[in-house]
């Protein structure tokens, strides 16, 4: 991580969205975090970052903050990001997976989380695609690990082992396949529907769609 650009790319900012990997992706490459010992009041000034990070071996969740000891490079499984102020306002994210680093100087700590699957901007109202595709992929991930039953260890371990790219393309393939075969889910969510056969396509162009994509089948069941 180059040190002096980061942190004055940070200086007026408590987070900073990177940029799209094409205009119509769903989300952006990357998210920048920074936590002050005192907040600015210029903007929304986060005090905590909650998500889930691989430990031992499991997808755990857990919450950083100004002092938190973070490894080198850690790796960030599924789920959402959460940032919460001192007033308890919170902005939230979900991530497909990805790597997360942390820069600390005297009064300031800096979160770097990148990702090779689209960082989505969520807002629990579902009035934008990025809303949408949150939603569905969170009722896919319940419904995977209600199969594992009383066997929480055993789901959280599985999704520690899926790769970001995997896990979108697999989730992606699992909803489109579920509004190309649902005429009412396209008409109820026709702008949905559009925004996702434009990432597909340009994933193709990008010759980033697999031939066979991955099943989630196959990522997230028990054995």
């Amino acid at each position: 991580m180059n040190e002096l650009p980061l942190l004055q790319q940070m200086e007026h900012w408590g987070y900073y969205l990177l940029p799209k990997s094409h205009p119509d992706s769903l989300g952006y490459t990357g998210l920048l975090v920074a936590i002050r010992e005192k907040p600015t009041g210029m903007h929304f000034d986060p005090v905590t970052l909650h998500l889930r990070l691989r430990q031992d071996e499991q997808a755990r969740w857990g919450t950083l903050g100004l002092e938190s000891a973070v490894e080198k490079s850690t790796f960030v499984c599924p789920g959402r990001v959460i940032l919460r102020d001192r007033k308890l306002k919170e902005v939230e994210f979900f991530t497909f997976g990805g790597s997360l680093e942390a820069l600390s100087v005297p009064a300031e700590s800096v979160y770097s989380l990148r990702s090779p699957a689209p960082i989505l901007a969520v807002t629990e109202m579902l009035e934008s695609p990025a809303d949408q595709f949150a939603f569905d992929t969170e009722v896919m991930l319940a419904r995977f690990n209600a199969k594992w039953g009383l066997d929480e260890e055993g789901f959280e371990r599985r999704l520690a082992q899926v790769t970001a790219t995997q896990f979108y393309l697999a989730n992606f393939h699992a909803i489109l396949q579920r509004y190309e075969k649902s005429r009412a889910l396209r008409e109820q969510h026709h702008h949905f529907y559009h925004v996702l056969l434009k990432e597909k396509k340009w994933l193709e162009d990008a010759n980033e769609w697999p031939s066979v994509p991955p099943m989630l089948e196959t990522l997230l069941s028990p054995d």
